[in-house]
């Protein structure tokens, strides 16, 4: 728990200092994001994620986000792109995420492709939003966070910082946050993939004394247990990159109140914000209300779970609260639309249940056809109008941007809030 603790201060420190007076980042009606980057970005894992917050967070806005990532791009690659597969969107936003691949070369190199960048998204009166690569997560344990790729990182970030102060750019740092999470976490993912690689191993494999090695292997892996991002040093899994959608959001300084409601034992509503609550009421010691909020919580998917362990700050940007005070001691059941949810004491309730990373019930089957559709969104239909771009074809742009429409229409259907039906009961011994 100190160690949480610990890791969340660092990143509030981080967070706090590295986006100080910065322009401010909005979102209106009918506002177009490409998201340009490399292979990270290519993944469509982080950008969807980012996606499915705004998009719940703004049901009511029309938005369009576009992936424009390439593995193995650096600042001058998408410039080289630039009008098929970023000016081609028409966008009012554009992100560029890079540098993995540019500490290859000066960094002189880069601050000019970045400076040519924002010119040119600027020319297309959008607005620039400049990201800083992610850390690098391999070589040995000792090395992981220290490695000649990651301090290299550090001065591309640096720089990219001090580019965003002269021409007035909002710039995110994910990678110093991130760096102050997964260096101290190397340790335990390599213990994760070592305990995993040998239970793999079999007699036939001529290990010798397979048991010994098998068990200390498990004993090891346990007393280490942690959080494995997933992927590889380069490209994070999910759960690194639910990390990084959490880490850039909270860049961006987005609201992260979705909704909160109080209601007493017996039925009576204390306060209702951004939700309506009808039907309460109070019958054989139950609970049970209707519940309607204006936006609905981060659709997150099962890996965003085991991120959270690392990162609550996971959670804690998707604040969807209810609080039950005065219930009599003891543990509750909680169902929403008669499908149980979660069990909590009387003490949670009365402080105030988070209940956004719930995977139960009716948002845990939400969030799965919102991140579904996002994902078939970006690939492949996003995908095939982008080489339809390329390839200047009219023809395929106009079929693709049909399916783009259909798809979009059925997000945009899917993201708007429904009623729920809770009860809340004491658990019956």
């Amino acid at each position: 728990m100190k160690k949480t603790l610990l890791l969340v201060t660092i990143l509030a420190t981080l967070l706090g200092s590295a986006f100080a007076a910065q322009p401010a980042f909005t979102l209106k009606d009918n506002d177009t994001w490409v998201m340009a980057g490399d292979s990270i970005t290519a993944q469509r894992l982080h950008t969807n994620y980012i996606e499915a917050f705004f998009r719940t967070r703004f049901p009511q806005l029309n938005l369009h986000f576009r992936n424009s990532g390439i593995g193995g791009n650096t600042a001058a690659s998408v410039l080289g792109r630039f009008d098929y597969d970023v000016a081609a969107w028409n966008p009012t936003i554009v992100s560029v995420e890079l540098g993995m691949n540019d500490v290859g070369g000066p960094v002189t190199n880069y601050l000019l492709g970045m400076t040519k960048l924002v010119e040119q998204i600027r020319t297309l009166k959008a607005a620039p939003v400049l990201i800083s690569s992610s850390p690098v997560n391999d070589g040995s344990v000792r090395d992981a966070w220290t490695s000649d790729r990651c301090r290299y990182i550090h001065t591309f970030t640096e720089a990219l910082k001090e580019l965003g102060q002269k021409d007035n750019v909002l710039v995110v740092d994910q990678y110093h946050p991130l760096l102050a999470l997964w260096g101290p976490n190397k340790i335990v993912d390599d213990a994760n993939a070592f305990a995993a690689r040998v239970r793999l191993l079999k007699p036939a494999d001529n290990v010798g004394d397979l048991k010994t090695l098998q068990a200390f292997a498990s004993e090891w892996g346990n007393k280490h247990a942690g959080v494995s991002l997933g992927g590889d040093g380069v490209h994070p899994g999910s759960v690194g990159q639910y990390m990084m959608a959490a880490t850039i959001l909270a860049a961006l300084d987005v609201d992260r109140d979705v909704s909160s409601a109080t209601i007493k034992p017996d039925g009576t509503v204390v306060d209702a914000k951004c939700c309506k609550i009808s039907d309460s009421a109070a019958k054989d010691g139950k609970l049970t209300f209707t519940r309607l909020d204006e936006r609905s919580p981060w659709p997150l998917a099962p890996e965003a779970i085991a991120a959270a362990a690392l990162l609550p700050e996971i959670a804690d940007l998707s604040r969807y609260i209810l609080t039950v005070p005065g219930l009599a001691a003891g543990q509750y059941s909680v169902t929403m639309d008669g499908k149980p949810v979660a069990t909590l004491s009387d003490k949670e309730l009365a402080k105030g249940w988070n209940m956004s990373t719930l995977r139960q019930g009716p948002l845990g089957d939400r969030a799965d056809k919102i991140n579904g559709l996002i994902y078939s969104l970006q690939n492949p239909l996003n995908a095939n109008w982008r080489a339809a771009s390329k390839d200047k074809s009219q023809e395929k742009l106009a079929v693709a941007q049909k399916a783009i429409d259909e798809t979009e229409a059925k997000l945009q259907a899917a993201v708007q809030p429904v009623a729920i039906h809770f009860e809340i009961a004491p658990v019956v011994k």
